[in-house]
């Protein structure tokens, strides 16, 4: 390593330090302390509490990067700047483009260990703070939520009150509503529904409902209604175009939990059922490309603040945090922005997740030729 790149890392170090800890203080005194008060106060265990502290590190770090790294790039150019060291790096013969390798290293360095972070650490951390949510507080189990699926194939609308036993492929408090014509002609109640195809995968579309009743509506006579019902282990048969694995993907889904790879799956998943709310398949694909963007948003930034770190001979070196706000805040507003218009199908999700990063880099190049002449 040349004297050059020694001194200029020398003066990103102490600062980037500084800016994750700092940076990571202010979000979680924001998040994590509130969600411990929350914890404590119904009666989570203090140990249990505690490695849910723990686990929140990651998460918070993975989003205080990008901004550490900012702002350790226009501490570090802002005092080499201040005392007139860059001024002597170019009497030397050092270019501004020279002085930036290290700074590119560091951007490199972070955005590589950002992407580690968020796709080994992050998400089994964020899994394990579920479980505990769950052992602890007695949440309600994804299983046991509900959830509404419309099946084209049969014209129904299944509403799934009690939840999902995925493992025994069971629907518990279901109801069956079946149209015709845009007509309901047949409602079916069951408190069970068992899914047939777990032991035969002929019948992949045939489930049992069990401990129900169902109304038969004729339409020439609409006030002419056939009761059955189906109690005492008896059992109907319908036809739902939908296996266990389908209903499935109707429960919730957290983007947090998973990795890139596994988002990928199941965006790729969601998108071949017409049925699902498109604005979900949108958000969930943001978050997917976000993050690749997030990571790389590490690298730009240190090649933004590099130019944007020169500064009058022994100004403050407050301009440096205030500047890091004020490009945070921007690059926020731009994020929030495009996210929105990916959501309303404006903007391809990934270009939603792209953009900021795209004119960090733009205005970077232009403000490093700028301030190289």
């Amino acid at each position: 390593m040349k004297l050059v790149d020694r001194q200029v890392t020398r003066e990103l170090t102490g600062p980037f330090l500084f800016g994750v800890a700092a940076f990571s203080s202010v979000i979680f005194a924001i998040t994590v302390m509130i969600k411990l008060t929350q914890w404590l106060s119904h009666g989570m265990p203090v140990l249990m509490a505690i490695e849910g502290v723990i686990l929140s590190v990651p998460g918070i770090m993975y989003y205080t990067l990008p901004m550490s790294t900012l702002l350790a790039v226009l501490m570090g150019i802002g005092r080499l700047s201040g005392e007139s060291e860059i001024v002597a790096l170019f009497a030397g013969g050092v270019s501004l483009y020279r002085i930036a390798l290290p700074i590119l290293g560091l951007g490199l360095v972070v955005s590589g260990f950002s992407l580690v972070l968020d796709e080994i650490v992050t998400p089994r951390a964020n899994v394990r703070i579920s479980e505990l949510e769950k052992t602890a507080l007695k949440q309600t189990p994804v299983s046991e939520k509900p959830f509404t699926v419309e099946d084209p194939g049969t014209s129904s609308v299944i509403n799934v009150r009690g939840g999902m036993d995925m493992d025994n492929a069971i629907l518990r408090d279901v109801t069956i509503t079946q149209y015709v014509k845009n007509q309901p002609v047949l409602f079916v109640y069951a408190a069970r529904a068992q899914w047939a195809g777990i032991n035969n995968p002929a019948l992949k579309y045939r489930w049992k409902l069990y401990d129900g009743r169902a109304y038969a509506v004729d339409l020439k006579d609409p006030r002419s209604i056939a009761i059955t019902t189906f109690t005492k282990g008896q059992s109907r048969e319908v036809m739902i175009q939908k296996t266990r694995d389908d209903l499935a993907l109707y429960r919730n889904l957290k983007a947090e939990l998973m990795t890139f790879s596994q988002l990928s799956k199941m965006v790729g998943i969601l998108k071949e059922h017409p049925d699902r709310d498109i604005s979900q398949i949108r958000d969930l694909e943001v978050w997917k490309w976000n993050k690749l963007s997030v990571p790389l948003s590490c690298l730009v930034f240190a090649l933004l603040a590099a130019p944007l770190g020169i500064r009058p001979h022994r100004s403050s070196s407050s301009v440096g945090l205030g500047l890091s706000i004020l490009v945070i805040l921007i690059f926020y507003v731009a994020g929030r922005y495009t996210w929105n218009l990916a959501l309303n199908g404006t903007l391809m999700p990934a270009t939603a997740a792209f953009i900021p990063d795209a004119l960090g880099v733009i205005t970077a190049g232009v403000l490093l030729k700028r301030a190289a002449k």
